[in-house]
């Protein structure tokens, strides 16, 4: 059975959020268990998912967040950490560009 936590390939590697503790937080596609859709999460506001959008494409989902200043679904690569995270919040120390799309 396909474990979906296990997979890193569900992260993107465009760019990742310092955490002020030092985790690298990446965006994560997260599962939709009502319709089993798996995307990445960006929200203006809100932590629902009824708040948020569901982006297909890392590309999208990198417009969103570094451009636009949307919060996105991101973890550590070994899930210690998660959640959603906007890059100017308070516990984020900078967003870390690893490569333009």
């Amino acid at each position: 059975m396909h474990n979906l936590e296990d997979d890193t390939s569900l992260f993107s590697n465009l760019f990742y959020l310092l955490h002020q503790t030092g985790d690298r937080l990446y965006p994560v596609r997260m599962k939709n268990r009502k319709t089993g859709r798996v995307a990445f999460r960006v929200s203006d506001h809100g932590n629902t998912l009824a708040d948020g959008l569901e982006i297909d494409d890392a590309e999208t989902m990198y417009d969103y967040v570094v451009n636009k200043g949307f919060a996105v679904r991101a973890a550590t690569l070994n899930r210690s950490r998660d959640g959603l995270f906007r890059p100017d919040q308070r516990s984020i120390r900078e967003l870390v560009i690893v490569q333009k799309p």
